[in-house]
């Protein structure tokens, strides 16, 4: 019996040391570094868009009175309480956020060509969060339309 328990044990002693040092890995939190890019023309195996900082993209979409009325409803309900619904005045949102975001008017838009409004929809820009798995492309494109007509 008391064999037994020796071998046992034993056994047991390397499971024992190993514990102690589990809670000492390394494990970096979701977004902290190190965050791989992937490689250069490679091909999304989950299906989903792929859109790199390098990518030339035009916009497929033309401005019909549809696309804006959809772009408008997008607007109101995913950047107005930042932006505001003017662009002259910011969102509930965005009057707390020092310094305040941009109102998108047309001055701020008339330098900045679609792929780039686009880019900053997908993918964030500064403390804007990213909008491209909240969003479909059309419905980006629709706002990147809807930006180009807004006031």
């Amino acid at each position: 019996m008391k064999r037994i328990a020796i071998l046992a044990l034993l056994a047991v002693a390397p499971l024992l040391t190993a514990a102690m040092w589990m809670d000492r890995q390394p494990s970096p939190r979701p977004y902290q570094a190190p965050v791989l890019s992937p490689p250069v023309d490679s091909v999304p195996v989950s299906g989903k868009e792929l859109l790199g900082q390098g990518s030339e993209l035009t916009n497929p979409l033309p401005a019909t009175p549809a696309a804006l009325e959809r772009g408008l409803t997008l607007f109101e309900i995913n950047c107005a309480m930042c932006h505001g619904i003017s662009s002259a005045e910011r969102g509930p949102v965005g009057k707390k956020l020092v310094p305040p975001p941009p109102g998108l008017g047309q001055e701020f838009l008339k330098n900045i060509d679609d792929a780039q409004i686009f880019k900053a929809i997908s993918l964030g820009f500064g403390r804007m969060p990213p909008f491209r798995d909240k969003l479909t492309p059309t419905e980006r494109w629709e706002l990147v339309d809807f930006l180009r007509t807004r006031k």
